[in-house]
Parts: C-alpha cells; structure tokens; sequence
C-alpha cells in the first residue's frame, strides 16, 4: 500500500518538464527587462539630445572695417550655433588683430536670439557702438566692433 507521502511526488518527466518552462519564463523576464531600459535610455537620450539641439539659423558675419587684420572688406564667416572670436588660430571667427584678444568673445544663439559675450577682453566689445558688458542681443544688421574690427550680422 502505497503511503501519502510518494502518492504526492510528481514523475521526473513533469519536474523536469516544469524547470524548463520556468528557465524559459526567466529568460523571457531577462529579455523583456533589457528591453525596457534599452528603450528608457533611448528615450533619456532623445529628450536630452532635442532640448540640446537648437537649431541656429542660417547666420553669417561680414567684415565691416578690418583694422590691422588680414580679413578683407566683405569677408563672410559662417555662424554655427556657438563661436568664438579672438586672436587663437582655433578661434572660429580668428581675427589676428593686435586690439583683439586670444579669447575675446563667443557669439551664441540661444533662446531663438543671437547672442554676443564678452570674455572681460582688454579693448572690449560693443555693438553699434555700445560697449558689451557681460551679454548682449544682436539682431541682423547690427554692428559688432572687436577691438578695431567692425563685423556686420546678416540673415
């Protein structure tokens, strides 16, 4: 007579039967996880990358007066979204001017605006002739002077 303690095992067939079935379940949980902070970060990275991204317009500078520069009258230098203007040969806008500095400015558009910032330069920055004291606004057709350089901003 068989006692109740074997008539409760299960055969080895559904024991082995019920493992694989968790294994998959595990293996399905695994993927659906990775899944699901793979797609997270991606959209983190989404979010982050379009608030980052603002797109500057189609913006140039035009040389006005070149002081002792090599730029000529009519030059054009392409704006990108964030420039720097000074004497360094990596300068974006490099304007080798006694009067200007190594770092003397940035030119930014932010906020849908253009933007001018002096770096605390020796001889300043101005636009039409105002002195820059920190940031300013510029709009196209305004006049920004860098040491005895004169740029014109145009759409």
């Amino acid at each position: 007579m068989p006692d109740a303690l074997t008539s409760l095992e299960l055969p080895a067939e559904w024991f082995l039967l019920l493992l694989r079935v968790l294994f998959i379940f595990l293996i399905y949980f695994f993927l659906y996880q990775l899944f699901r902070v793979q797609l997270r970060e991606l959209f983190v990275l989404g979010t982050v990358a379009s608030g980052r991204a603002e797109a500057a317009p189609a913006h140039r500078v035009v040389v006005v007066e070149g002081g002792e520069t090599a730029a000529l009258v009519g030059q054009t230098f392409l704006l990108q979204p964030s420039n720097s203007v000074g004497r360094h040969p990596q300068s974006t806008i490099a304007l080798d001017e006694p009067f200007v500095s190594t770092n003397h400015a940035e030119i930014a558009y932010n906020g849908g605006t253009w933007w001018v910032t002096d770096f605390g330069s020796t001889n300043g920055t101005s636009i039409n002739d105002q002195p820059v004291n920190g940031s300013a606004g510029v709009q196209p057709g305004d006049i920004v002077q860098f040491g005895r350089v004169k740029l014109r901003l145009e759409a």
